[in-house]
């Protein structure tokens, strides 16, 4: 490809606390070529917007363009990437190292400050990866009433055979 766009997002719940990212990777008409939504773990926001960049960084370098502009709405990310002034944060240091080594292996890259309202594709993947979660403990809640109703009527040697049961079942996983 000869040229992307890459629009980027790190947000937590908390700071710090449980952080996403969220990746769009646009071509140079505007046709999306990929979405990424995932959450990292637990993190400070400026720690999800470089990590966000990293995985941008990564996702588009299987792409192999001659150019690549990235996006975000993290004014700091692109100032210490750009050289416009540096950090004094040892974490942040080395967040910044890995993000150059990545970018440098682009032919040509730019990291560009957007208002976070233009940043907004980047802004609902990392909603949705929250959104996710939620939904995937609301199944799991609901799947342990369910479970829990089935039970509460079963006899001691029944239980017995279920723990039996679901111990199988975990070392399966």
């Amino acid at each position: 490809m000869e040229k992307l766009f890459v629009s980027v997002d790190g947000a937590t719940r908390g700071e710090p606390g449980e952080a996403g990212i969220g990746i769009a990777i646009t071509d140079k008409d505007g046709n999306v070529v990929e979405e990424i939504s995932k959450l990292i773990g637990r993190a400070a926001t400026q720690v999800a917007h470089y990590r966000a960049l990293i995985e941008g960084c990564r996702h588009a370098l299987a792409y192999s363009p001659q150019s690549v502009i990235f996006f975000t709405a993290s004014q700091d990310l692109a100032n210490h990437l750009n050289g416009v002034f540096e950090t004094r944060q040892p974490h942040l240091k080395r967040l910044i190292e890995v993000t150059k080594s990545l970018l440098n292996e682009f032919p040509q890259w730019r990291v560009n400050f957007i208002d976070h309202d233009a940043n907004r594709r980047a802004t609902r993947l990392v909603e949705r990866a929250f959104h996710q979660q939620i939904q995937a403990e609301v199944t799991r809640e609901r799947l342990e009433l369910r479970l829990l109703a089935r039970t509460s009527s079963l006899s001691k040697e029944d239980m017995e055979r279920l723990i039996d049961y679901a111990k199988q079942l975990q070392s399966k996983a």
